[in-house]
């Protein structure tokens, strides 16, 4: 016997596209440490090209309200059932669920008690909505790793192990966003005025934002017959819902459909609709201006009202602590309102200037290094040093 120990194994499980971003970050992060680590579990293309073995298909979790999750619960249970059995089988030396708060902390506390380290990165929402979720957090695992310097406080009144890591966007947005490269990047005009919009990534949030997306883009191009759309389609089945859409309600607007490239999107635009999530954060790192709005199932909206702590919905102002970036919610999500507001927006400087010097601060507070952050707090809690 020499004494080398064997490479570790690392689980991750994202459940979406800005979980499949932040894993393929941890993965570089945790590969800088130990360059032959074996990683496993669920994600998308990013993490997959960082290396992980993906047992099953991302989009299968990508489920987004109350009620959409029990029309596909049969489903999800028979592949968390699948999931749970591979891990106890294989038993990495730390388990790191990623986001997807819903599905992975039945994992991660099923793990916990066979002995497995169990981590998970993104603390779920407790200060906006269900901050008793803390209790059953703290027996579902060894540490949790968060994006926000606000969130430690809230962790740390429940004897839970939190590490602040930062934002791995900050990260990686570029200082100065190039809007010209960009646009050439994409094929867009140099000389026009550009709008993105942001549907979302999960099927559900764009087969309800796409309709009143694209009739609010016909209707603000009356009145800016030189604007230029641009949307972003995390895959084929997003790309196929949003043409149909357009074929309805803007079948002679100037769009552009481009595969996946969010980021490269906003980097190109002058403005965006963006629906409520990551992609507000990573459009506020982004320095762009934005109308924020989200809607959901009537019955998923009733429960999280009734449950919300949180005055707002976006993260830009949910960071800022006041009204930075308008929130049209639920009811309000309609074609005249996105018009009226994003058209403000292209009109009122004040009001862009307002958004910038906010997205300014939070993308300082967010710079961490967070690979590097993220990763060493895993080693420690997983104790593999």
């Amino acid at each position: 016997m020499n004494g080398i120990q064997p490479p570790p194994i690392f689980a991750l499980v994202a459940g979406e596209s800005s979980g499949d971003l932040l894993g393929a970050d941890l993965i570089r992060g945790l590969k800088v440490r130990y360059p032959n680590a074996r990683f496993v579990g669920i994600g998308g293309s990013n993490m997959q090209a960082e290396g992980l073995e993906s047992w099953f298909a991302m989009e299968q979790l990508s489920v987004m309200g109350l009620f959409e999750v029990l029309k596909h619960l049969p489903k999800l249970l028979r592949l968390r059932k699948q999931l749970i059995q591979k891990l106890l089988d294989l038993k990495p030396h730390a388990f790191i669920g990623i986001d997807a708060p819903d599905f992975n902390f039945y994992v991660e506390r099923q793990l916990k008690q066979a002995g497995i380290k169990v981590i998970h990165y993104v603390g779920p929402s407790v200060w906006a909505w269900r901050e008793n979720r803390l209790h059953k957090i703290k027996e579902s695992v060894d540490g949790v790793l968060v994006l926000f310097p606000f969130e430690p406080p809230i962790y740390e009144r429940y004897d839970i192990p939190v590490k602040f890591v930062g934002h791995p966007f900050a990260d990686q947005v570029p200082a100065e966003p190039n809007a010209v490269q960009a646009r050439q990047n994409l094929g867009l005009p140099l000389d026009m005025p550009v709008t993105a919009l942001l549907p979302g990534s999960r099927m559900s949030e764009i087969d309800r934002m796409a309709d009143p997306y694209i009739q609010a883009a016909k209707k603000l191009a009356l009145i800016h017959p030189s604007m230029q759309f641009v949307i972003p389609c995390v895959h084929q089945r997003a790309r196929a819902r949003i043409e149909e859409s357009i074929k309805h309600y803007g079948a002679k607007l100037p769009i552009k459909l481009v595969d996946q490239k969010a980021q490269t999107v906003m980097e190109a635009c002058d403005q965006m609709i963006v629906t409520s999530g990551t992609a507000t954060l990573q459009a506020a790192l982004m320095m762009r201006p934005m109308v924020i709005a989200i809607k959901v199932h009537p019955i998923s909206y009733w429960i999280m009202k009734r449950l919300a702590i949180s005055k707002w919905v976006g993260l830009p102002n949910i960071l800022a602590q006041q009204d930075v970036v308008v929130e049209l919610i639920q009811h309000d999500v309609t074609p005249d309102k996105l018009a009226l507001e994003l058209g403000r927006l292209i009109l009122d400087k004040s009001r862009r200037e307002i958004q910038l010097k906010a997205f300014r601060i939070q993308r300082s507070a967010l710079k961490q290094d967070s690979a590097s952050l993220a990763a060493q707090a895993i080693i420690e809690w997983a104790e593999l040093n």
